[in-house]
């Protein structure tokens, strides 16, 4: 037995948002169909999706935004919901709201599409309509998507849903610095662009170091494969390369000390003027610390764009990213902790990319106190443990070296990993 699906318009704003709740979240089996007349005389879990209802299937009422096929500006009204607020209000129908609409509007991010449209500003979490409504801090989708199964299951207390487990996925990264190249003109050129160019981060490194802040990234990472290893929980580790030739970077220590692991390019879209180039040029250095880095994965922890950075990266091979998140501030970008493909809504179709959103970095931890930050923690796994995700965090490497001025990052990261095991 199977869910079944009526609508009398099936567009593909419409299969998307109820393949991502019902087969991906709710891990049930789905079909759509057109045909009045097949709905009704099918023997399967019915769901209709319009304007009134054909029979006594579990009935949710439809507004315009899933039947649309171009992006345009909502005058979006809203209603209370429990402790929140909710968007596109219906009446006469299984929930108060177009529940579909809802999510399809949040994981598509379209209010950023339509901020990039009218703006180059950075769009500011607390702009967002999310926070706005008080559901920035939850997998607001998946909780919905659980309130749907609820309501199948009463109607139809036979009915089986596939199960789905929580799972725990730490991401790590950090820049791999270059060395002093061999030869004296190689070298005048080198300090020529450490001085003039900031790309390279040379200077920088050489300061950290002499002061105790720097880290040996091969030491950090042979540190935290031996924590990561008896929890059992391999992180996916991000790295950011200097931009000189391969010839100036040691990458030899860091490779070895990245064997067997799971290894992405970090910063692969900066801003709308980086090139393809840039990226592909990083992809080429990445494949020299680990040849089989396939499916290509990438990380971006500054401005998020849509949808040129997305773009970059699928023109670019990239097939999985774990970009999707606000690096200072905790929350659930997309308003979910289950991964999911890409939606372009400039061409409106579903992309090959997928996106895995992660709701909690160190940089937030870090200006909290010791236990307000292991509540904070506590809190997020908690909130993707009752949905049955995936809790994604980013960290930097340096956060999680003996250096003493990251002692609390450190420390964190382990109870992190104790308290949400795997």
């Amino acid at each position: 037995m199977h869910l079944i699906i009526f609508s009398n318009i099936l567009t593909p704003r419409i299969k998307y948002i109820f393949n991502f709740i019902f087969k991906d979240i709710l891990k049930a089996e789905v079909e759509f169909t057109g045909n009045s007349q097949y709905f009704q005389q099918s023997e399967q879990v019915k769901i209709g999706y319009g304007d009134q209802p054909l029979g006594d299937e579990l009935f949710f009422k439809s507004t315009a935004l899933l039947f649309s096929n171009k992006l345009e500006e909502i005058k979006l009204k809203k209603i209370s919901f429990g402790e929140y607020l909710v968007p596109f209000p219906v009446e006469q129908s299984a929930l108060p709201f177009d529940v579909f609409a809802a999510s399809f509007f949040i994981l598509s991010r379209y209010e950023e599409y339509l901020h990039q449209r009218n703006t180059e500003e950075e769009f500011k979490p607390s702009k967002s309509y999310q926070y706005k409504w008080k559901v920035l801090d939850k997998p607001i989708i998946d909780e919905w998507a659980l309130m749907i199964k609820s309501l199948i299951k009463k109607k139809h207390p036979n009915f089986k849903f596939h199960e789905k487990k929580f799972q725990h996925q730490p991401t790590i990264n950090f820049n791999i610095l270059p060395g002093m190249p061999e030869g004296f003109l190689n070298r005048t050129k080198f300090v020529f662009s450490a001085v003039f160019k900031k790309e390279n981060n040379y200077l920088s490194a050489k300061f950290d170091r002499l002061t105790g802040v720097g880290i040996n990234n091969e030491q950090v990472l042979d540190e935290v494969n031996i924590i990561t290893g008896v929890k059992k929980n391999n992180p996916l580790y991000f790295v950011d390369f200097p931009e000189v030739p391969m010839d100036y970077i040691k990458i030899n220590g860091v490779a070895k000390s990245l064997n067997n692991q799971s290894v992405g390019l970090l910063r692969p879209c900066a801003s709308d003027r980086q090139k393809m180039a840039v990226i592909k040029e990083g992809l080429i250095k990445l494949k020299k610390i680990q040849p089989a880095a396939i499916p290509l994965i990438s990380q971006q922890l500054e401005i998020l764009k849509f949808p040129i950075c997305y773009l970059n990266i699928l023109n670019s091979g990239i097939t999985s990213d774990y970009s999707m998140g606000y690096s200072n501030v905790p929350g659930f970008r997309a308003g979910t902790c289950t991964p999911f493909n890409w939606y372009d809504l400039q061409l409106e179709k579903v992309t090959p990319l997928v996106v895995h959103s992660y709701c909690l970095t160190d940089y937030v931890l870090q200006y909290l106190t010791t236990e307000s930050a292991r509540k904070t923690l506590n809190q997020y796994v908690d909130s993707v443990k009752v949905v049955n995700g995936t809790f994604y965090s980013s960290w930097s490497l340096k956060s999680l070296s003996d250096h003493p001025k990251y002692k609390k990052l450190r420390l964190l990261f382990i109870e992190m990993l104790n308290y949400a095991g795997n």
